[in-house]
């Protein structure tokens, strides 16, 4: 094979690996809540389990399709790609949960980051499944909303996405009995527009 020939040869197969690596994701373990050391039989399990789920939307396209930054508390506590879920054990702990993503304002020429938050309370022995929601504000943006979902529709919404991280050893559709947690384990904030966070934002030209 030629030189040339090569790295043609080279080029593709780079392409064909990256177009066929799955969505994944990357954990803070170093996160104050997260458990992140093994846990053996026998050990107790004084933790939560919350799998985040974002789905791959049906047209994607720009900044706002790529990874997502979640934070706990003020602290990073993982980025998640588009077709993928993963699994968390959190600590038992409250605080706000923020989701934060890239995405273009109507009048601006550099994309913008914006965010949207809930308040969850994370108790031990409960499951948690997160659905990391594409809300399209049109002219105003692309978020993503940190929605509570049950097992039912996790498994409907997990049933593309590529299980990443510890959610590999134990993943949705495999799960049968789960202990959910009780409807006031996340707080009903009231909608972030974005006319409220970006007061000084121009929307429209």
């Amino acid at each position: 094979m030629s030189i040339k020939n090569r790295r043609v040869f080279l080029l593709f197969l780079s392409l064909l690996v990256m177009f066929a690596l799955p969505g994944c994701s990357t954990v803070n373990d170093k996160h104050p809540m997260v458990v992140s050391q093994e846990i053996k039989p026998g050990d107790p399990e004084d933790f939560a389990y919350a799998y985040f789920i974002r789905p791959k939307p049906y047209k994607s396209k720009g900044v706002a399709d790529d990874a997502v930054r979640i934070t706990f508390r003020g602290e990073l506590l993982l980025t998640i790609d588009e077709g993928s879920y993963t699994l968390l054990r959190i600590k038992p702990s409250k605080g706000q949960l923020k989701v934060f993503n890239k995405t273009k304002f109507i009048n601006k020429t550099h994309p913008v980051e914006v965010w949207r938050a809930r308040e969850y309370k994370f108790i031990a022995g409960k499951t948690y499944f997160i659905y990391i929601k594409r809300i399209n504000e049109e002219f105003r943006g692309l978020f993503y909303d940190l929605e509570p979902v049950n097992l039912g529709k996790a498994k409907t919404l997990a049933d593309k996405p590529h299980a990443s991280g510890e959610a590999r050893n134990a993943p949705i559709d495999e799960l049968k009995d789960i202990q959910a947690p009780p409807a006031s384990a996340v707080s009903g904030l009231s909608t972030a527009l974005p006319e409220n966070i970006y007061k000084k934002e121009r929307y429209l030209k």
